[in-house]
């Protein structure tokens, strides 16, 4: 079985090419995690952002998993030996070859910062072990095909605690059959909600089912005795140092510019490095992908004299760019205007007009845009999570009924309903207006005999709070409407699947996402962005937490209000929020 893995030496050699600087982490990981030998229950991994972490790992697992040179010449002799009755291409009862089943290693990797509550920490890792499981069936498994399997499984597996987890996933495991399966939660001190003592059971998940290896990758050095459990193995990750960083950006080439000879740029790109890091990123502590991002950027203003065919300064004719010449004259680059580079942009900057026209038009152009549309935007799912957020802050729930079930909503109840509340309001409207006239000094008597051409029925703030009011038998019945007040998150689920203009199929396949990985990580964008915050600190695991909006935070006080900012974005992905406000009223 240990003969068609490669050796971890090996792994070690060819992995730390790829991952210079980490061949200890990755000899340590090795070890850990090879497919021949014992792995401990818990591992944890932590090391600052961009580390390496997640790409060691990643690599690492990959690599076990890739085919070995000779494999190729056993599965084409495969056939023949079974065709003569061999028992070494003999299948087991599932139809998977033992063979398969002990040469894969079968990794799922959980991202805990897309998971908001532990109830969606738990269908994750269900629904990413049978994904990784589903990867290395390549025959039938119980007389189904690999897609029927993944979509049973699915179906049949559910975790509504974590007391749940472990029967659940030994049952998944001893379907098909695996010996051991790594279980890599990325970014777990991230997660909003379980705090130690979910820690601490996921640590157990690897004693009480011994098939499962569990990884705990984090940011931060953890305490000791994190897990509750002694004898947890710790790989660190620690942060690049300034030798290790220049080396690892110098490995690439410096990118090519036109009219900068290449034996110029090998000779002046190391000190530049050197320069760079020591000015911008050392002071920052700033990781590899921001200064290689950096160096990017700033190489081609740092060579613009050569690449320009300036003339170096002195009264040498001979003389040519070198460093210490560059520096000098780009002594700004690596103050003021290198700190300007570090700062990430979503949108990027407008690049200089290059005439009088081009500078008049690019003045006109942001302004009239500006003008067109003053709201911000958002793409498709927070537009419409927080459509529904809007309408779940504002609609009473005793109207959930008639607004967005759609049982009710074909039926003749529903439509009495809303025509009552269509009665309503327009008597209310008719009525104030007549108090209107009564009350203006130059008002008439009209004529019986001709007839007053009636107008069109103005459904505003003020009448739709008097028409909740009134039927609510109350006073403060159309206050609860107009001011936004707490909801559940099983409420504001249940209006995102009725106002959905492109609604899932009802018969999903086994690679269709699950409605909580689409949900739940925008709803985790929004958190973040604070335009939906927690009602209370404590919230359950069970969707009943309530949940505020607090959509002021992205409209400025000189703009309109959340309101129209909600109703503009929802109408642009065709979603009439006056629809559902004014009662279905056109």
């Amino acid at each position: 079985m240990g003969g068609t893995f490669h050796l971890p030496e090996e792994l070690a050699l060819t992995l730390s090419r790829q991952w210079p600087c980490r061949e200890l982490q990755i000899r340590q990981l090795a070890g850990l995690l090879s497919p021949t030998l014992l792995s401990p229950p818990a591992i944890i991994v932590h090391g600052p952002q961009s580390s390496g972490k997640s790409g060691v790992l990643g690599a690492l697992l990959a690599a076990y998993n890739a085919p070995a040179p000779a494999d190729g010449l056993e599965n084409a002799r495969q056939p023949t030996k079974r065709k003569r009755g061999n028992d070494t291409g003999r299948s087991d009862t599932n139809g998977l070859s033992q063979r398969d089943i002990n040469r894969s290693l079968p990794y799922a990797i959980v991202k805990c910062a897309e998971c908001i509550t532990v109830r969606h920490l738990l269908g994750k890792i269900i629904s990413r072990t049978i994904t990784a499981l589903s990867a290395y069936i390549p025959t039938i498994v119980n007389g189904n095909d690999p897609r029927s399997w993944v979509e049973e499984t699915l179906t049949k597996a559910k975790c509504e605690h974590i007391s749940l987890l472990p029967g659940v996933l030994k049952e998944i495991l001893d379907s098909v059959g695996c010996q051991k399966l790594i279980l890599i939660l990325d970014g777990v001190d991230g997660l909003r909600e379980g705090g130690q003592m979910l820690l601490a059971a996921l640590g157990r998940l690897g004693e009480l089912v011994p098939s499962i290896c569990v990884l705990f990758v984090m940011k931060a050095s953890p305490r000791p005795l994190l897990l509750q459990v002694p004898g947890v193995p710790h790989v660190n990750f620690p942060p690049y140092s300034r030798n290790e960083a220049i080396s690892i950006v110098a490995t690439s080439p410096p990118p090519d510019l036109p009219g900068l000879p290449s034996e110029t740029a090998s000779r002046i790109y190391p000190p530049f490095l050197a320069a760079v890091y020591d000015s911008l990123i050392g002071p920052t502590a700033s990781t590899i992908p921001v200064f290689r991002s950096a160096c990017e950027k700033l190489w081609p203003r740092f060579t613009s004299p050569i690449t320009n065919n300036e003339k170096p300064p002195g009264l040498n004719p001979r003389a040519e760019w070198d460093f210490s010449r560059l520096l000098v004259r780009n002594r700004a680059l690596f103050q003021h205007q290198g700190e300007a580079v570090l700062v990430h942009h979503i949108v990027p900057d407008d690049p200089p007009p290059t005439s009088a026209g081009a500078k008049c038009s690019s003045s006109i152009t942001p302004a009239t845009s500006n003008a067109s549309s003053p709201f911000p935007s958002l793409p498709y799912l927070p537009t419409l999570i927080l459509t529904s957020a809007f309408l779940a802050a504002h609609i009473p729930p005793r109207l959930d009924t008639i607004f967005f079930s759609k049982f009710s909503s074909s039926s003749l109840s529903a439509r009495n309903k809303r025509a009552h509340h269509r009665r309503r309001l327009k008597v209310l409207s008719q009525a104030q207006a007549q108090e209107q006239d009564l009350d203006t000094p130059e008002a008439t008597p009209k004529k019986p005999g001709k007839r007053v051409k009636s107008k069109h029925t103005k459904i505003t703030k003020s009448t739709l709070s008097s028409a909740f009011a009134s039927s609510s038998g109350g006073p403060a019945g159309g206050a609860g409407f107009i001011n936004p007040r707490p909801f559940p998150l099983e409420r504001l689920l249940a209006i995102y699947r009725a106002i959905d203009p492109n609604p899932p199929p009802q018969t999903a396949g086994p690679l269709t996402k699950p409605f909580a990985d689409t949900i739940y990580p925008e709803l985790a964008t929004l958190q973040r962005l604070r335009l939906l915050v927690p009602a209370s600190a404590a919230a359950g695991a069970d969707g009943s937490e309530k949940w505020c909006l607090n959509a002021n935070v992205a409209v400025s006080s000189g703009s309109a209000g959340p309101s129209e900012w909600i109703a503009e974005m929802a109408r642009g992905i065709g979603v009439e929020v006056g629809e559902y406000i004014a009662g279905g009223l056109d």
